[in-house]
């Protein structure tokens, strides 16, 4: 039996959810016959990549295409439907990672396509290739036979050496939203004649995050133990997920310092068999609503730090309970203090050689954060200041350690606005260059870099 995301693997572009950019990309690519030799697909999992290839590869060998989509009628897109074109090949480079794999795919692009007109290989997470695979498929893509298309598919573009980079068209795959995975969802259950509340598809689309594959695998588990309608209540019991007062009444607890309710909220949770994990990463998206809507900001953006600090250290804990228990009391009993000492010196580092002090324009855009009088970036601001910073002409460069992951989310959901204030104080376009987990050593006190406590 099929699962439902194979079942329903969209087989057109036009099906394909979300990733417009990329729709557009290869519509005008195909109108204008410029298919490059090499392309590399970029971007979280589940988010449509090797189905883009899949797709991108039938257009390619399609005897009958239609506008920009293979019309999956014809003897080659069949084949390539079910597996069977032997022009179109395939490979998880996280099992098949050697140089002795790359070097038989060097081999065979020499060969002409048996039945198509293209051969395309298609290179699942091909970031965990060794070094010596690295170094043979760039010799194949330095001079690539012309009837060869490579399609390299990764969601760790970082470790992907920069001369495989620059010899191919990098396309960048999205998180698709959340509002089209829920409409998905909904469209996926009435073909599977079941109906699901709106609410319900919502909830499954959040704990997706951004993944269609996700999306599909958890609706497929809460059918299994579904009747016809599927509620709001039916997604939170099977997917062992907590409602919105559960959460509310936890941070709720965490504010005020009450211990009895929170050590009853605890036992509730590990009694349940349900994982304290998925509490967290619930409890932090609910603050994240909040911050957003501005509702109580600076505690909630003090305990979201915490729990966040709290969720990578249970991760690696064997016993979760005690962690977790020890951590909430202690957050309960110093959110009021931290909330009322959390504005700090600003300390700047810079190199003295510098002519132009690059650091005033950091501290004009941390004053803005601060004095907007709607407030609407405080959560900005506090996430800046566990940063460090290098600026150098129209590129800026923001760092945060292993601490401080919950600061750098912050901070790249808001690059959009951020990058606005530095051009906009610096009478250019800016570039943000946003990092996480940085080498300390290497950058400190390396150009201009600002330290913000």
């Amino acid at each position: 039996m099929l699962t439902l995301y194979r079942k329903y693997r969209p087989v057109t572009f036009t099906e394909l959810i979300g990733q417009e950019h990329v729709k557009k990309y290869f519509q005008k690519s195909i109108e204008k016959n410029e298919i490059s030799h090499a392309y590399i697909f970029s971007g979280p999992r589940g988010t449509g990549k090797t189905t883009t290839a899949r797709i991108l590869s039938k257009i390619l060998n399609c005897e009958n295409p239609i506008n920009y989509n293979p019309c999956n009628k014809c003897n080659n897109c069949v084949s390539i439907n079910d597996g069977s074109f032997m022009d179109v090949i395939e490979l998880d480079a996280a099992s098949n990672r050697g140089i002795d794999e790359i070097r038989k795919i060097r081999d065979a692009a020499n060969f002409r396509p048996v039945s198509g007109k293209y051969k395309v290989y298609i290179i699942d997470e091909f970031h965990m290739l060794t070094k010596e695979a690295f170094n043979a498929l760039l010799k194949t893509l330095e001079e690539p036979p012309e009837h060869v298309i490579f399609i390299l598919a990764t969601t760790n573009l970082e470790k992907v050496p920069e001369t495989i980079v620059s010899r191919a068209q990098v396309l960048q795959f999205k998180n698709i939203s959340e509002q089209e995975i829920t409409e998905h969802i909904i469209n996926i259950s009435k073909k599977e004649n079941r109906n699901i509340s709106y609410e319900a598809a919502k909830i499954i689309a959040r704990k997706a995050k951004g993944g269609a594959r996700d999306a599909l695998s958890l609706l497929e588990q809460v059918l299994k133990f579904t009747d016809n309608e599927i509620s709001k209540e039916d997604v939170i019991n099977i997917l062992g997920l907590f409602d919105e007062k559960f959460i509310l009444d936890f941070i709720n607890s965490l504010k005020n310092n009450n211990t009895e309710k929170l050590l009853e909220i605890s036992n509730d949770i590990f009694n349940e068999g349900k994982e304290i994990e998925s509490f967290l990463e619930e409890t932090l998206e609910f603050l994240m609503n909040e911050i957003r809507n501005l509702n109580d900001l600076e505690k909630d953006i003090i305990i979201a730090k915490k729990l966040s600090d709290l969720l990578r250290d249970i991760k690696k804990s064997e016993n979760k309970k005690i962690l977790f228990d020890i951590n909430i009391l202690l957050i309960a009993s110093n959110v009021e203090d931290n909330s009322n000492s959390s504005e700090k010196n600003i300390k700047i580092y810079y190199d003295e050689n510098k002519d132009i002090e690059y650091e005033l324009i950091t501290s004009k855009v941390m004053d803005t954060l601060l004095n907007k009088k709607e407030k609407m970036d405080l959560g900005l601001y506090f996430a800046l200041k566990n940063a460090k910073i290098l600026e150098k002409d129209d590129f800026v460069k923001i760092l945060f350690d292993k601490d401080n992951l919950f600061e750098y989310q912050i901070v790249k959901s808001k690059s959009t606005v951020l990058e606005l204030l530095y051009s906009n104080f610096s009478n250019h376009l800016v570039k943000l260059d946003i990092k996480y987990e940085f080498d300390e050593k290497e950058d400190t006190r390396k150009n201009n870099i600002i330290k913000l406590f």
